[in-house]
């Protein structure tokens, strides 16, 4: 084995461990929107705490081993490698900007103890943004992975990220019902 091979698997190794800190927000975001009680809420959040962890943890690495990768390939100006790039600064952006402002007035937004949901409480966890969000960010990734396999030219790479995230917002379509038809119930 070479240099070349064993940071190709800790490339790899930490795409994984991204996806992985993903789907752990994915399923919290999931979960959090049928809590009923603080309890179960605070529970979840515990679970999402880990997500932050792993996933900035893995996407360091993998941006290292990645532009590493890169350099020595000579791969730097290819327009798959650009747009790429640029979709990771557009996955880092909706996480800092967008998701975790939202993970925090649901933390603040709970009242102290195993209290009720309070109404605002209520609002904030059974939102669809953090859903939609989370899983445009999760298919954006799977759009990065796949520019990296195929390597196509830059219109058509600039295409694979805009469907990706169109596939995300998709895929996010029966969490806009479901939470404004509990509010309404309620």
């Amino acid at each position: 084995m070479n240099l070349y091979s064993n940071v190709l698997f800790v490339h790899i190794l930490s795409a994984l461990g991204l996806f992985l800190g993903y789907g752990l927000e994915w399923t919290v975001s999931a979960l959090l929107r049928h809590s009923s009680t603080t309890d179960q809420a605070r529970a979840w959040l515990r679970v999402y705490r880990v997500s932050p962890t792993v996933t900035g943890a893995s996407l360091a690495v993998l941006i290292l081993s990645g532009g590493w990768l890169a350099a020595l390939t000579g791969g730097m100006y290819h327009g798959w490698l650009i747009v790429s790039v640029a979709g990771i600064v557009v996955a880092l952006l909706i996480g800092f900007v967008l998701i975790l402002p939202r993970v925090r007035a649901i933390r603040g937004a709970l009242p102290e103890g195993n209290l009720p949901l309070t109404p605002e409480a209520l609002l904030q966890l059974q939102s669809a943004t953090l859903p939609t969000l989370i899983r445009v960010r999760v298919l954006l990734a799977v759009g990065i992975v796949y520019l990296m396999t195929a390597k196509p030219p830059l219109g058509a790479s600039l295409i694979v990220l805009a469907a990706s995230m169109a596939i995300g917002v998709l895929f996010s379509v029966t969490s806009w019902s479901h939470g404004s038809a509990k509010s309404a119930a309620a």
